[in-house]
Order: C-alpha cells, then sequence, then structure tokens
C-alpha cells in the first residue's frame, strides 16, 4: 500500500461497523487467505511485497495471497455474480470486478467456505519455498494451520495492472505452527541487511512501519484486526 491508501479497516472497537459497499456500480474484488507465524516475544512475520519491490518500492506484508475457486465454484460466482469470465484476472484467483450491489451474495459465498480452497498451505509454501527461497519442503512438513477469523477493507490498489481501482478485500487469517527449528531458522534469515523477511510488533503494524523506516503495507493490519465473521456490507 503507498502512503496515501490509509484503506478502511475496522478498528478494533469498531468491529461490526460495515463497509458501504453497494452504492458502487462496480468494485473490484480481492479474496486472499494470510497467515500469522509469530516468534516467542509474538512478533509477525512478513514479506517484502514482490509485486511493490518490482516498482523499486520496499513495503512489508503479510505472507499468503489470492484464494482460489474450484472450477465448480468459478461457474457458481459467474451465476451468482452476473458475471463472465472476462471479470476474473487471473485463472481461477478470487480476484474480479462485479457490482457492489452484489457485495453481500458474494460475501455469503465465501464465508460458506464451499467451491474455494479453505486452507492456506498452498500459499505459504510457494512464498516461502518456491518465491522467496527461505525454507524447503522437508523444513515445512508437519505444517499446521488454523482458522483465527476475518478481515475486510475497501481501498484503492496498487496492484500492477489494476492500479487506483477500488477494492473490496475479503481476508481470511490463518494461525501457523511452525518447527521449533523452521522458526529459528526464519529469525536467522530475517536478521539480514537484504533479509525480505521480517518479524515486526503489533506497535510497528499499527504504525505502519518498522523502527529502521522500512514501510508495512496497510492490509498487515489485518492480522491484528480479525473478526469472527464479516459483517453484511450496506
Amino acid at each position: 500500500m503507498s502512503e496515501k491508501n490509509q484503506g478502511s479497516f475496522v478498528p478494533r472497537q469498531e468491529k461490526r461497523r460495515s463497509l458501504e459497499v453497494l452504492s458502487l456500480p462496480e468494485v473490484r474484488v480481492s479474496s486472499a487467505s494470510f497467515t500469522r507465524i509469530k516468534d516467542l516475544e509474538g512478533r509477525h512475520a512478513l514479506l517484502v511485497n514482490k509485486n511493490r519491490a518490482k516498482k523499486g518500492i520496499i513495503v512489508l506484508t503479510p505472507i499468503g495471497g489470492a484464494i482460489e475457486a474450484t472450477p465448480a465454484g468459478k461457474e457458481k460466482l459467474k451465476n451468482l455474480l452476473d458475471i463472465d469470465d472476462s471479470a476474473f484476472e487471473q485463472g481461477h484467483d478470487l480476484r474480479f470486478v462485479m457490482s457492489g450491489s452484489r457485495a453481500n451474495e458474494y460475501r455469503e459465498w465465501f464465508l460458506s467456505g464451499e467451491q474455494r480452497e479453505s486452507d492456506p498451505s498452498r500459499e505459504v509454501f510457494e512464498e516461502l519455498i518456491d518465491e522467496a527461497e527461505l525454507l524447503t519442503r522437508e523444513e515445512l512438513e508437519g505444517l499446521q494451520c488454523a482458522r483465527a477469523g476475518y478481515a475486510t477493507e475497501l481501498a484503492e490498489t496498487n496492484r500492477t495492472g489494476q492500479e487506483g481501482q477500488i477494492t473490496l478485500r475479503l481476508l481470511e487469517v490463518f494461525d501457523a505452527e511452525l518447527k521449533p527449528e523452521t522458526l529459528e531458522k526464519l529469525l536467522q534469515l530475517s536478521k539480514n541487511s537484504d533479509a525480505v523477511i521480517r518479524f515486526v510488533t503489533e506497535e510497528e503494524i499499527r504504525s505502519g512501519k518498522t523502527a529502521d523506516g522500512t514501510d508495512i503495507g496497510t492490509v498487515t493490519k489485518s492480522l491484528l484486526d480479525i473478526q469472527e465473521s464479516i459483517p453484511e456490507f450496506e
């Protein structure tokens, strides 16, 4: 997220407030799973956002990525939301454009957990092994993930190719348990000067910057301000 994009996360004390979406003639939807990995001090592991890094901008964001629908789930959404294949950005990723008036139909489908990914392991493996090359598959064996809750955001996106689009994010947040030796390896890697993984405090996440001035994306607050469900949109 850029500094100008403060998003509209529901603060902890106002979790029941709904986002105003229904009146939007068009809204981009982005649904992702984020995984919380914490050290013994309670600090959260974040990665340098690869999409922003391509532009020469260093921003830390959560571990995770787009949730995929099953083939049947994508067909269900096309009928439910009155959209076609052209509305989707890539494959079966739950990133697409729809009328804001359909937001609650999508919310209900998303919360059902049916016909879509409901386990963040694929994204964790992709990001920590295939992309960042921080771990091996053996080191992530036995990964345990449990759903912690949900978060939402309505903000302009800075994603390449979709810059400036009003985006409704529905986020599913998980807690991951790693083997002690695997967590220790990540901690050691985070100490490198050019580290692509960092461990940050809750205070740093809320301030939007690390102690050394590195930007932290607004969407990272979803790791802190989770809800048991997603309120209906207004």
